[in-house]
């Protein structure tokens, strides 16, 4: 009688605790993210849990929140990255076309002893992720969105980092926009001064004028025969 009235208590209590100890298991998770902006620009952030891990700190903007060691940064372009010490080991082709670039992205497995990178694989549930400004055309990373990769880096052997993706011009893109409007907004002023010009025309043209003075002299003519 007492377990058929408390059952549903324990079932609720059950449930909570499945849900609290999934999102623990999921907070343990090592994540590093590179935002890569659309002006060339770059937002780091890497965050790790209750991980035993030997950090320069000089290079990063370092904070704390619970068991969680936060790391940003945030960098001027790809050129500027690379002159880092605990960054990703990165290969970047750029193929420029105006409005777009066509960009493939590789990190390569070998780390430089003691960096960042060489002992995240270590960490729990460690995952890389990278946004681009554009649309990713191929990767070998999970399934997500168009603008982002996810990789787990835990058997990177089986799963290497590898992008390519369509990026676009922001800059010169709006310079485009801005050009373009311009352009229609000046083709349609035209259209009107033409069409004020030919009225004008019409209305004060020589033709005109000189059909209402003979129209004139008709009826100044016809108005002296009737008088006399």
């Amino acid at each position: 009688m007492y377990m058929k009235k408390y059952f549903p208590v324990v079932i609720l209590v059950l449930g909570l605790l499945f849900i609290s100890s999934s999102s623990l298991l999921a907070g343990d998770e090592a994540t590093w993210n590179i935002k890569w902006n659309s002006n060339g620009s770059l937002d780091e952030k890497v965050i790790i849990t209750d991980g035993n891990v030997v950090i320069n700190d000089q290079e990063w903007e370092t904070s704390r929140s619970g068991n969680q060691i936060i790391l940003s940064r945030h960098i001027k372009d790809w050129q500027a990255y690379s002159q880092l010490s605990n960054n990703l080991p990165l290969t970047i082709v750029e193929k420029d076309y105006l409005l777009l670039k066509f960009t493939s992205l590789t990190v390569k497995q070998e780390a430089a002893p003691g960096s960042l990178f060489e002992q995240f694989p270590q960490l729990t549930d460690p995952r890389l992720s990278i946004e681009v400004p554009g649309v990713i055309r191929n990767s070998t990373a999970e399934p997500s969105e168009n603008s982002i990769a996810v990789w787990n880096l835990a058997a990177p052997q089986s799963s290497p980092v590898k992008l390519d993706a369509v990026i676009f011009d922001g800059i010169f893109l709006g310079i485009s926009f801005f050009v373009f409007c311009f352009i229609i907004i000046f083709i349609i002023y035209l259209n009107r001064i033409r069409k004020v010009h030919r009225l004008i025309a019409e209305e004060y043209s020589l033709e005109r004028a000189a059909l209402e003075f003979s129209q004139g002299e008709n009826e100044n003519n016809d108005n002296n025969e009737e008088e006399k």
